[in-house]
């Protein structure tokens, strides 16, 4: 007998506490929550207009360089006919001195 006593007990205990628990969802549930994402989108906005102007000047840097690429001779006009000139002696020279 005093185990079921102690049984009905704990029963009611428990009982009680999942009301408890009930009440307290429905309070949560009557309160209406929202969701402030004003600071979110501010901070958004201020990402994307950070990541356009790295972006831009990126893209004028690239821009920079393809040019300097497209109009920039790795060696001088000058100085490749000197080497041509100077490597045609160089043949000649060689020739006249094997033919001799």
């Amino acid at each position: 007998m005093a185990k079921l006593e102690e049984l009905s007990e704990l029963l009611v205990s428990e009982i009680r506490n999942f009301e408890m628990a009930v009440k307290k969802l429905e309070e949560i549930q009557k309160k209406k929550i929202t969701i402030d994402i004003s600071e979110f989108k501010k901070a958004m906005s201020d990402h994307k207009l950070l990541m356009e102007n790295q972006n831009s000047t990126t893209k004028r840097t690239v821009d920079h360089f393809e040019n300097l690429m497209k109009d920039g001779n790795i060696n001088p006009k000058w100085a490749v006919i000197v080497f041509i000139v100077s490597l045609a002696l160089n043949c000649i020279g060689v020739m006249i001195i094997l033919f001799l």
